[in-house]
């Protein structure tokens, strides 16, 4: 069932104006989440790219690991 569900949602960087907001893309319901800042309870942004991605990367870590 995680095999299913990982290939059914996929991690994705939306670019807005001058920020980017890592998001999590559901293939099954053809839409995308906005992921929440823990610190602010706004939407987690970023003003580079770079580190989007580097977050990215650590969440499919983190997916990995279970």
């Amino acid at each position: 069932m995680d095999e299913e569900r990982t290939k059914a949602t996929e991690y994705e960087i939306k670019k807005v104006g001058d920020r980017f907001y890592p998001i999590i893309m559901d293939k099954e319901v053809g839409g995308h989440y906005e992921i929440k800042n823990p610190m602010t309870g706004g939407t987690l942004s970023y003003t580079k790219e770079e580190a989007a991605k580097k977050y990215i990367e650590r969440a499919r870590q983190k997916e990995r690991e279970g």
